[in-house]
C-alpha cells in the first residue's frame, strides 16, 4: 500500500489524541492534513455543515481515536523507573497506584520542578510516538517541512 503525504501539524493531532472528552471528536482530513475538532456543544450552522460533509464523505475523514487511560498509566510507570532520586521515586510509585492516580501523581511532582519538567517532556515524546504510529497505520507519511 502506498503511504499518502501529508502536511499535519503534529502538536494538534497530539492534543487531539490526548483529548479524551466523551463530546469532542477529532478527524483527520485525508486531503489537506487539517485536524478538525467537533464538540457535541458546536451547534452553529457552520459545525452542522461539517458534520454533514463528514457523514456523507467519510472516505475522506479519518477518525482520530484518543488515547486509552491505560496508556497514560503506562507512561507513568515508565517514567518513575526513569527517576534516580529514590525517595522522588518512592513517592511517584505510591502515588500512580489506586484511584486518583493521574491527580496524584501530578500532586507529587508539584513538590519537584525538575521532575515535572522532565515529565512533560516524557510525556510529549510518547504522544508523538503514537501520533506517529496512529499515522502509520493510517498510511500516512509526515511531510517534511
Amino acid at each position: 500500500m502506498d503511504k499518502k503525504v501529508l502536511k499535519i501539524d503534529l502538536d494538534q493531532l497530539c492534543e487531539a489524541l490526548e483529548d479524551s472528552s466523551y463530546e469532542h471528536d477529532y478527524y483527520l482530513d485525508m486531503e489537506t492534513g487539517e485536524i478538525i475538532f467537533l464538540s457535541e456543544y458546536m451547534e452553529d450552522k457552520d459545525s452542522k455543515r461539517l458534520k454533514v460533509r463528514i457523514e456523507k464523505d467519510f472516505g475522506r475523514y479519518e477518525y482520530i481515536p484518543t488515547a486509552e487511560s491505560y496508556e497514560g498509566h503506562r507512561d507513568m510507570r515508565d517514567f518513575v523507573a526513569t527517576v534516580d532520586d529514590e525517595h522522588v521515586a518512592e513517592l511517584l510509585e505510591v502515588a500512580i497506584n489506586g484511584r486518583g492516580a493521574f491527580r496524584r501523581f501530578k500532586d507529587v511532582l508539584l513538590n519537584y520542578p525538575e521532575e515535572r519538567e522532565r515529565w512533560f517532556r516524557f510525556k510529549d515524546d510518547r504522544m508523538e510516538e503514537r501520533a506517529r504510529d496512529w499515522l502509520d497505520s493510517a498510511g500516512i507519511v509526515l511531510a517534511e517541512g
